[in-house]
């Protein structure tokens, strides 16, 4: 226990205010021993047990200590369990000091201003920054401002004089006019029958002159008192504007505030010290930085623009080391600041954000498509999280091949999981899902994926390359129904979602892709002839246009567990925390030269925090990457929403099977346009293609003028030129007709030969 003679002589803190201690007021333990000198922790811990009292709460206490219930202790003696009474004199003091302080800033500012006023200062300074960057174009336009400023000066200067006696001029002239009238006036009503009298006259004017002097004096008396607290209100203002308080000036916090607060001369002040030599000496000398962008709220932080000086690029900034350097500087931590290269300006230019304290630790929302709602992947993107500036982000999932990676336990599976779960939730999509751990985080899909493999065994890792090797055989089996049904350029929704049609969206999805890659040859590894390897690379070449997609997720990127050929084809990139740059690299490419830095998230507290980078339509313009929240959806609630999956594939009449494909309807196009010209010599192709869109729009819905053209030469219908519009002749047609027919008759009579020599 801590026993203290209660003869101490009393202490007091820097504002002249008793201390207390209130150790006699619980129950001691170990924790109540003092705290050792630079033991910071300990004082941390033990700063809750303060408080601050003030006015009757004050004599209360040092009734008590009177009494003996309470002990005053030195300070030095104990780094805990304090109670500061500040007394509202202290607190007035630093007040009017704080005021005094301002005012005399204020005054200081308008001094500066007035000599900046007198010498063009504000000229000077831009022709001394022209000089000092070397920009003879701007050194001369200001140099040629600043003659002009000074001729326009002494131009008025030499007027001045006649200006002055022009004045007196006019007012004597007033002076003059307002006694003639009132002369005038006076005359006037003397002579009027029963008007005033010349004195009553004069006395009328008198007492007018007597009262206006009256308002003359009241107006004087009150400028006279109130002038003083009106400069000083004004210069209290101006220094508040254009001052600084000096920090033993503030309270803690007040002090806090000021430290988050992100200002472009603190943004100044942390770039002079990052240690970049040209910036510095830049800034030593005088250098002002161009804020294209000044500092601005932007979600939970601040956004800035600004341009370097010459010599000084912003791909200097973005190193882990500077940017950590750069945070400190900032008051923050090296998480919380996000230095970026804008791609669509030039090498200078530094985007910059940087989060408020406590932002990073936000959760995200709550899903959108938790409760209710289903999904459209042709018309609708994926919900996926919030920036840090608390904009949502919407990925687009249609012809994009995706990657994730992470170090372990850091949600990995829980981000991917979320895609697929909004995938479920278009009942036209079929999911084939491999997850590689085997713990259960996928097993809620099993009654909605058409394959489910669970498990990290070798038979599991070549069932996987099994099932992408299934995707690039669909894959060839769609490019031949695309040309044997004539379907030019991208497959289109009606085509996807028609029952049947063999060209819906298929999503192979691999988590734990590493134990895929990792496996024995021939199914892993990188060695010419790696199934994995191989079925991955064709994928990512041919599949998304026809619908097809792959999205791997893997926790230990390396050359082989996640090969060159493997996730260059990636189209949007993902990565939450991964132990160093290199394995950011692996994941996001070229995003960490321009300032991606996932390495840098911290383990465990921003575990679903994810740096994305690639097709984001959600990235915003000139920027590299985007730092995301993602929505969190638990594995209960996972089981409720493929719940609602199956019920929307149950109310649309479908159900999860291996797809059965209809043989695909032989369409005659040639004799579809013969019909389309409707026996007339000739038609505008705009009116052929009309026309057979509403014969078949099925099949002609999604044909443009580029692609009718295309289909036209592929039947040999040559498009003419009439009046000059594109047209098509129906004697074209005729011939186009006879050739087809003549060449179908010859192979039929060579295949009746063939068959009567092998009868033989």
């Amino acid at each position: 226990m801590n026993t203290l003679d209660n003869t101490q002589p009393e202490q007091h803190d820097e504002h002249g205010a008793r201390v207390y201690d209130l150790s006699a007021h619980r129950t001691t333990t170990a924790a109540d021993q003092p705290a050792v000198d630079g033991d910071a922790q300990q004082q941390q811990q033990h700063a809750h047990d303060s408080e601050i009292v003030t006015g009757p709460a004050a004599a209360e206490l040092e009734a008590r200590v009177q009494r003996g219930e309470l002990r005053t202790i030195p300070q030095t003696r104990i780094g805990r369990a304090r109670v500061v009474v500040v007394t509202q004199g202290g607190k007035a003091v630093r007040r009017t000091a704080r005021a005094g302080w301002t005012v005399a800033q204020g005054h200081g500012s308008w001094m500066r201003r007035a000599a900046d006023a007198v010498t063009f200062g504000h000229v000077r300074e831009q022709i001394r920054l022209a000089r000092m960057q070397g920009d003879s174009v701007a050194l001369a336009e200001w140099t040629e401002r600043l003659n002009m400023l000074k001729t326009g000066r002494a131009q008025r200067m030499r007027e001045l004089p006649a200006t002055i006696y022009a004045g007196l001029r006019a007012a004597a002239v007033v002076t003059i006019v307002a006694a003639g009238v009132m002369l005038m006036a006076g005359l006037a009503f003397q002579l009027t029958p029963g008007g005033w009298t010349w004195g009553d006259w004069w006395s009328f004017v008198g007492d007018v002159v007597g009262i206006a002097g009256v308002f003359a004096t009241i107006a004087l008396h009150t400028v006279l008192w109130g002038a003083a607290p009106a400069w000083l209100f004004a210069a209290w203002r101006e220094g508040r504007r254009a001052g600084i308080v000096p920090r033993w000036l503030v309270s803690e916090t007040e002090r806090a505030e000021m430290n988050s607060e992100i200002t472009p001369d603190l943004v100044t002040q942390a770039l002079m010290h990052v240690k970049l030599p040209a910036l510095t000496k830049f800034l030593k000398d005088g250098g002002q930085l161009e804020y294209l962008i000044q500092p601005r709220e932007q979600g939970g932080g601040t956004y800035l623009q600004v341009r370097l000086p010459f010599g000084v690029v912003a791909a200097e900034l973005l190193p882990s080391k500077k940017v950590e350097l750069l945070a400190g500087n900032l008051g923050r931590h090296k998480h919380e600041v996000w230095p970026q290269r804008d791609p669509a300006a030039d090498a200078r230019v530094l985007d910059l954000w940087v989060a408020d304290k406590g932002t990073m630790d936000k959760p995200a929302p709550a899903w959108p498509l938790l409760e209710t709602g289903e999904f459209d992947v042709f018309r609708e993107r994926i919900p996926f999280g919030v920036t840090m500036r608390q904009e949502q982000i919407e990925v687009g999932a249609l012809q994009k091949h995706w990657l994730i990676g992470a170090t372990s336990k850091q949600g990995k599976s829980t981000v991917m999981r979320l895609i697929a779960l909004c995938l479920a939730l278009d009942p036209t999509i079929e999911l084939k899902i491999a997850d590689l751990k085997g713990d259960g985080d996928w097993k809620m899909f099993t009654p909605r994926a058409t394959t489910f493999i669970e498990g990290s065994t070798e038979e599991d890792a070549e069932a996987t390359a099994a099932m992408l090797e299934w995707g690039v055989a669909e894959m060839e089996r769609r490019y031949q129904a695309k040309a044997d049904q004539n379907i030019v350029g991208p497959i289109t929704r009606e085509i996807s979602r028609r029952k049947g049609s063999g060209f819906h969206p298929v999503y192979l999805i691999v988590d734990e892709c590493q134990v895929l890659y990792g496996a024995e040859h021939p199914v892993g590894g990188t060695k010419d002839g790696a199934r994995a390897v191989k079925a991955a690379k064709r994928l990512h070449d041919q599949a998304r246009a026809v619908n097809i997609h792959l999205m791997q997720a893997t926790q230990r990127p390396d050359d082989r567990t996640l090969p060159v050929r493997v996730r260059e084809g990636a189209h949007v990139r993902g990565s939450l925390n991964v132990p160093n740059e290199a394995t950011a690299k692996m994941i996001l490419a070229d995003a960490v030269d321009r300032g991606a830095r996932p390495q840098d998230l911290r383990p465990g507290a921003d575990a679903g925090t994810i740096v994305m980078t690639g097709e984001v339509e959600d990235i915003p313009a000139g920027q590299a990457f985007v730092i995301v929240r993602s929505h969190y959806v638990s594995t209960k609630d996972a089981y409720a929403v493929i719940a609602r999956a199956m019920d929307i594939l149950k109310r649309h009449g479908r159900q999860v099977t291996a797809p059965v494909t209809e043989q695909p309807v032989q369409v005659d196009h040639l004799r579809n346009i013969e019909r389309a010209l409707r026996d007339e010599p000739r038609a505008r192709t705009a009116v052929v293609l009309a026309r057979l869109i509403e014969h078949d729009p099925d099949t002609y819905t999604a044909m443009t003028a580029q692609t009718f053209a295309a289909l036209l030469d592929e039947v040999g219908v040559p498009i003419r030129k009439s009046h000059g519009d594109s047209v098509i002749r129906a004697t074209d047609i005729t011939s186009a007709l006879t050739q087809r027919d003549s060449h179908d008759g010859d192979s039929e009579r060579a295949d009746t030969n063939a068959g009567s020599r092998d009868g033989a």
